[in-house]
């Protein structure tokens, strides 16, 4: 009777180890990768806090998918890379024509990434500024959806950061319609089994960081992971043609985003706002310290190009997509601030 009760016992214990065992290998368990803690930071899959410190790369407007400027990129040490995407591109391997993105496409750029320390943020571009957040958010989590995309993409969903769509609304949509359209947003991604964190650029081309403030929490509570990060694009020029950002704003706005104790990045910094044609110069370095002392990650816009000069603007950090060309802003961002990538950016566990 004694043997048979302790066969019971080691009968139940072994189930409840199985058991538990079992949870821990769940589809849902998001820490075996790329996660968010207590809806606060981002951690890599061995649990070491990680700080995003990058760039922006226009991938396809770059010859060859911009696999040469990301060789470049990793010379300032960057953590991560946010990669431009378009439903269609220019594909310079065909002679320009505009060709339909694929999956295969897109996995180049995340292996290259991976394969060089870097956290891959895909972004999708095609409804930056959108009049009807409504109709168009769904069109990107469509498109996330597809089955040639998604099946890419899972398979590499411990170490990319979806960025649902760049900056999806002009300012016309309110804090109610802007977080109802994220919302749904979240759910088809969860529905459709992306168990990785996703990004959400604030509304108003990004910039307004304050509907994080008051629908953050509920986007976070609505996400059955937990799993979502919050990006600001800090276009707040000193003097704008569309608003003034003073020194004192800036630190307000922070410690307000500070205090909120959300997962909150800057997807965007930049040297200048270029509002129609016109440079109106940002005081990038104090976001760039107020983005150290927050521990709040960035991602300088953007790199620049290659083999398609052509691509290059005001804003390129290198007009020629190399490392040793970079120069002015870009160089003070990628290497020679005391703040810069170089100078604060730890890799992740991939």
């Amino acid at each position: 009777m004694k043997t048979f009760k302790i066969s019971l016992v080691l009968i139940f214990a072994i189930a409840f180890c199985i058991g538990c065992k079992k949870n821990r290998q769940a589809p849902d368990d998001v820490t075996q990768g790329l996660h968010v803690v207590d809806s606060k930071y981002v951690a890599d899959k061995c649990g070491n806090k990680i700080v995003l410190r990058g760039v922006n790369m226009g991938n396809v407007y770059a010859v060859n998918f911009g696999l040469k400027e990301i060789e470049e990129i990793e010379k300032t040490g960057a953590n991560s890379v946010r990669i431009v995407l378009t439903q269609q591109y220019q594909d310079w391997s065909n002679g320009g024509a505009m060709t339909a993105i694929t999956g295969a496409k897109i996995e180049t750029a995340i292996n290259a990434c991976i394969s060089k320390g870097m956290i891959p943020i895909l972004e999708l571009h095609d409804y930056t500024g959108s009049a009807n957040v409504t109709n168009d958010l769904p069109k990107a989590t469509q498109w996330w959806t597809k089955s040639d995309i998604k099946s890419t993409l899972i398979k590499y969903q411990k170490s990319i950061i979806i960025n649902i769509a760049n900056e999806p609304d002009n300012g016309s949509a309110s804090d109610a319609t802007y977080s109802n359209a994220n919302l749904a947003a979240i759910k088809s991604l969860r529905d459709a089994g992306y168990t990785c964190p996703l990004m959400i650029d604030a509304s108003n081309y990004g910039k307004d960081h304050a509907v994080f403030l008051f629908k953050g929490k509920e986007l976070i509570d609505a996400d059955p992971l937990h799993n979502l990060i919050f990006s600001v694009h800090a276009y707040w020029p000193t003097n704008g043609a569309y608003g003034n950002y003073s020194d004192v704003k800036i630190t307000a706005d922070f410690a307000a985003l500070k205090q909120s104790s959300l997962p909150i990045v800057f997807g965007e910094i930049a040297i200048a706002d270029i509002q129609n044609g016109l440079a109106y110069n940002i005081n990038y370095r104090l976001i760039m310290k107020l983005c150290q002392d927050n521990e709040f990650g960035y991602l300088a816009w953007w790199w620049g190009f290659n083999n398609n000069p052509g691509a290059n603007n005001q804003l390129s950090m290198t007009p020629n997509g190399l490392f040793t060309g970079l120069q002015n802003g870009g160089k003070v961002i990628a290497v020679d601030d005391v703040n810069s990538i170089k100078n604060t950016s730890k890799k992740a566990c991939l």
